[in-house]
């Protein structure tokens, strides 16, 4: 998937979660290729900053920090408690976590 394609996947499905009702939802972005920076996961966070000040989404959580239960991104995650146990025991930094 390209960015552009990974983001207009990303709009519809917080537009169909806000139309269900609130909700936490995760995104795969994956790790990126070779080990580097995920260009879809950059891009999918940026969208959620922004999509966070429209509060169209209640929170979102980088999948790195859900096992960091007190890391500042953690404890500002409304959605924390709804993440499984397990997760937070084993993260995975190619998934966003979002709140609707």
């Amino acid at each position: 998937m390209r960015v552009d394609d990974a983001l207009a996947a990303l709009e519809r499905i917080v537009s169909s979660a806000r139309r269900g009702g609130s909700g936490l939802f995760a995104v795969v972005t994956g790790y990126g290729s070779s080990g580097g920076t995920s260009l879809i996961k950059e891009a999918v966070l940026a969208a959620c900053r922004e999509y966070r000040r429209l509060n169209h989404i209640r929170g979102f959580l980088d999948g790195e920090k859900a096992a960091d239960l007190l890391s500042p991104e953690s404890l500002a995650f409304p959605g924390l408690a709804e993440i499984p146990v397990a997760y937070r025991r084993s993260p995975n930094p190619g998934v966003v976590f979002i709140l609707v």
